[in-house]
């Protein structure tokens, strides 16, 4: 992937880089696709299977850790958002990870989803595929706009997305004369 885009690398040619024949590698993998899903799951996910779990956030910034310190490859390979890609395959993670950790269960959504005319269940799919959605896209800038944040930072501004919402249902109007005045919220907000 240092000399062409993920899409065009081939088979052969990771055969050929790896000295290994096609017989070998579709012995072990289905196609490319596999292989890389097989990188992530033996580099990230069976190291933070066996850590504790307790902070959500712990485990997003140890993804984020272990994506910037790969993000010359992983950035090239979220690029391609075809079927089978890894992007595809990351993105069904971040919604199991914020359908599990992040969101709460259907009947807590009743009084949302009551003020919004949807089943407690639409609400939490809903929620769930736009929090995932929105921080599939705000890695993908982070990897591939050059955005030179350490980890920890990028990840301290997920964790402010929270208060920042919270922050949208107090804002502060100001008057022309310099006082403050409380916004009245409307149902769009």
């Amino acid at each position: 992937m240092r000399n062409q885009a993920f899409e065009k690398v081939g088979v052969n040619d990771i055969c050929e880089a790896c000295q290994v024949s096609r017989k070998t590698f579709y012995y072990h993998f289905q196609d490319k696709y596999a292989l890389v899903e097989w990188i992530f799951e033996t580099e990230f996910i069976s190291v933070m299977k066996n850590s504790p779990a307790d902070d959500r956030w712990a485990v997003v910034e140890a993804l984020c850790q272990y994506l910037y310190q790969e993000r010359d490859f992983y950035g090239k390979l979220m690029q391609f958002s075809g079927q089978n890609s890894f992007r595809q395959y990351f993105q069904s993670l971040l919604l199991h990870f914020v359908e599990h950790f992040i969101m709460p269960d259907p009947g807590e959504l009743r009084m949302v989803a009551v003020q919004g005319g949807v089943t407690p269940e639409a609400a939490q799919s809903f929620y769930s595929h736009f929090i995932s959605d929105a921080v599939l896209v705000a890695i993908l800038r982070w990897l591939n706009e050059g955005i030179e944040l350490p980890p920890e930072d990028f990840v301290a501004l997920l964790r402010s997305t929270d208060d920042l919402i919270h922050l949208q249902g107090s804002k502060q109007v100001q008057e022309p004369d310099g006082d403050a005045e409380q916004a009245p919220l409307r149902h769009s907000e």
